[in-house]
């Protein structure tokens, strides 16, 4: 957020301090509860890769890479969460049939 705040013009920083604090604390909870969580985890990456992953996010028109690579985590990532949540589907569907067999058997 501070990255971002610095990047406002200073009317603009103004506007948003004053806003900020003539809310009422109600207010800001809703406000706060509402706001993404976001977790500052660090991949170290070699200086080779970061400089690649910087020019593909320019040819794209990302503005930043870092934005460019949690999308391409984020896609991966529920990519292969698909055929996991289905053999875990089919496993319990295997062992509730394997259960009523073995009711049926004895």
């Amino acid at each position: 957020m501070r990255k971002q705040f610095a990047r406002l013009s200073k009317a603009e920083q103004e506007e948003l301090q004053e806003w900020y604090h003539q809310q009422s604390p109600q207010e800001f909870d809703n406000v706060m509860r509402r706001a993404s969580t976001h977790s500052p985890n660090i991949i170290k990456l070699p200086a080779g890769l970061t400089a690649t992953l910087k020019s593909l996010a320019k040819k794209e028109g990302e503005p930043d890479y870092q934005t460019m690579v949690t999308r391409w985590l984020r896609e991966r990532v529920e990519k292969e969460a698909r055929p996991a949540a289905k053999l875990s589907k089919k496993r319990k569907r295997t062992s509730v049939a394997t259960k009523r067999h073995k009711a049926q058997v004895s």
